[in-house]
Order: C-alpha cells, then structure tokens, then sequence
C-alpha cells in the first residue's frame, strides 16, 4: 500500500524529468547586419601599366648595352648606344650646308636690292627684276631646307641613344654589343613599369549588370574595389581600385574584361602572374545575414527555424541574396536579431519545443 502510495507522489516529477529530456537541444544564431565582401571570384592576370618595346631608329653597330638583365630603370637612362660617328658627320655637313644656304641668301638679297635700285631709276626692265626676285625666292628655300636637312641630322644623331621612356624593370636584351642593328631588328628589350600594376580580369555579363544596378558603376564612376590572393595563397596587402570596365561583351565568351590598379612598392607583382580576384564595392551597404548551414530549401523555396521566445521552433520562408562560403544575405522574412537553428535542424518540426544554446561562432 505505502509502495503504491510513493509511486503516485513520483509519477509527475518523472514525467517532468522525461518530458525534459526529450526536448532537444538545437544551437542558434542571431541575424546580423554585415558587409559581405568578396562575393565573387575571379582568375586574373597581372599586366603593366606601361610596357614599352624598345627598337633601333637608325642602323649601326651596337657599342654599348647599359643595363642589368632583370633590373630596374629609371626615365632617360641611356640603355643601348649605336655607334654614331657617321650621324655626326652627317650633322656637321648638314650644319655646313645651312651655312651655304645662308651665303647665298645673303648674295641673293644684296643682287635684289641692286635691281630694285636701277629699276627704280628706270635703267633696267621688269623683266630683269623678276628674276632676281625669283632667284632670292629659291635661295630662302634653300635655306629652309637646309634647316629641315640639319634638324633629320641630329634627330638620326639622337637616335643613336637609345633611352628608357619610363621607369621600370628591364628585360632580357635580345642583341649583345658589337652586332649590326636597325629598325628591322625588332624589338632589343622591353621595359615594363612596376608601380602600380593592373590586375586584368573578365566577370560575366550578369555580375555586370548586378554590380551596375547597386551604382558601382555608371557612367565616368566606378566605386568597385578588389583584393587579391596570390599563388602561395596570401592575400595581397593592398587594395585594388577598378579603373577599367570593357566597352564590349566578348561574344566567345559573353564575359566583359576590367582591370584594377594596385600599389606596388615592393615589385611583389610582376607581369604574367596569375592571382585569384575577389570583387568588392568601395560603398557596400550592411545587409542582413544568417549562417549559411541555417538556411534550407524545398518545394516551398528557401526557409530557416527561428526560435521564438517560449523557445518554439517555427519555419519561418525567408528570401535571400548574395552568398558566400559561410554566410547568406536575408533580404526578405527576418530582421535584425532573429535567433535561428543552425545545428539540430534534423531533430526539430514546425512548433516543437526546443532547448536553444547559442553558438560561439
């Protein structure tokens, strides 16, 4: 009889011992306001800025090759000499026959003004000061042509330096001293400037008119950003600023080619490099976001739980944006603190009881 006794008084804190260990515990986390960076990805190529072929203007032996293979140059550094005393005999004759020229301009126009002189006394006909008009005429002409004559001297004589026209780092030289060259040689080495470099890359036309549609870019203003991740996997120090977007869609590939500049105080980039861009935008707004594992999918569309304050479990459809790898924007069905499951969502319906805990990430 006391047995039975005991085990009526026992009964409803059994059932509330068993009732509590079949609510399962489920973890939570709040929506939060966030940027979203790095919503796309894109393989890009690291091109110069300026990149300048240098060629032969005039024929002649190389004499001298002034650079280190691989090594920096600055704007007007001498790299190649050709050698240049035949120019300079060409400058000297030239600059001879500017002084004939002049002479004879000197003795054209006294012999004019003898004519017009015994013209004007009537001692001798039109006929004869025509000429002597024309003859001043074609010896001024021949004094502007020895000009031209002497300034193609001495630009062939400039020509035989060859210079840097920007500062940067050299190549290889594809010709050594003592060999014959000119403008039919091609290309002796190439300069390519190193500071900024720009990072060339192609996005679809979507992301296009997606990026388009937020005001990153519109007419004369681009507010888009990058940064990029390296071979070895690091992430580049410095941000990149978008300051091309291609004026047509490739229809190969109906992707479209931009291209950011990036610091490069350093020299860490250098042409030809293959880096992974991550497109972002200078201005981005803070939209609201959950964890990527709380959101799921069915026929419904896409749905998360939110645990409500008698700590219920109820399906709330939400609509979303962007994603990235651990976060997905919420642009319609929460706001901002919204508790939601995002382990557990395998023990749990729509209504049920559960323990939430939250998450430490």
């Amino acid at each position: 009889m006391l047995g039975s006794i005991l085990f009526y008084l026992f009964l409803p804190a059994m059932a509330a011992a068993q009732s509590e260990a079949t609510v399962p515990s489920v973890m939570v986390a709040s929506a939060t306001l966030e940027d979203l960076q790095k919503q796309d990805q894109f393989v890009g190529r690291v091109v110069a800025d300026q990149s300048v072929d240098l060629q032969a203007r005039v024929e002649g032996f190389l004499e001298e090759v002034n650079f280190v293979e691989g090594g920096t140059v600055s704007k007007g550094d001498v790299l190649f000499r050709i050698e240049k005393n035949k120019y300079a005999a060409s400058v000297d004759r030239a600059s001879a026959a500017l002084k004939s020229a002049k002479a004879s301009a000197q003795a054209g126009k006294t012999e004019l003004d003898r004519q017009k002189a015994l013209f004007d006394k009537g001692d001798i006909p039109q006929s004869v000061l025509d000429t002597a008009l024309a003859d001043y005429a074609s010896e001024q002409a021949a004094v502007d042509e020895a000009h031209a004559n002497l300034k193609i001297a001495q630009i062939d004589l400039n020509y035989t330096e060859i210079v840097s026209p920007i500062d940067g780092r050299i190549g290889l030289s594809v010709v050594d001293a003592g060999n014959l060259v000119s403008s039919d040689t091609g290309v002796l080495a190439t300069v390519n400037s190193i500071d900024p470099m720009l990072v060339s890359f192609f996005i679809s036309e979507p992301v296009l008119q997606q990026e388009r549609r937020k005001g990153l870019i519109d007419k004369g203003n681009i507010k888009l950003t990058t940064q990029i991740i390296l071979a070895d996997g690091e992430t580049y120090p410095a941000e990149g600023k978008v300051i091309f977007v291609g004026d047509s869609v490739n229809q190969d590939t109906d992707t479209i080619e931009l291209r950011a500049s990036f610091d490069n105080p350093e020299g860490v980039l250098i042409p030809g490099q293959f880096v992974s861009v991550g497109l972002t935008g200078s201005d981005d707004l803070k939209v609201l976001t959950v964890p990527r594992n709380a959101v799921q999918f069915d026929k419904q569309g896409y749905f998360v739980f939110l645990v409500d304050d008698q700590s219920k479990a109820n399906r709330r459809n939400i609509e979303i944006g962007t994603q990235t790898s651990t976060k997905t924007e919420v642009t319609n069905g929460l706001t901002q603190g919204d508790r939601v499951v995002v382990q557990g969502l395998q023990k749990i319906h729509d209504g049920l009881v559960v323990k939430a805990v939250e998450s430490q990430g």
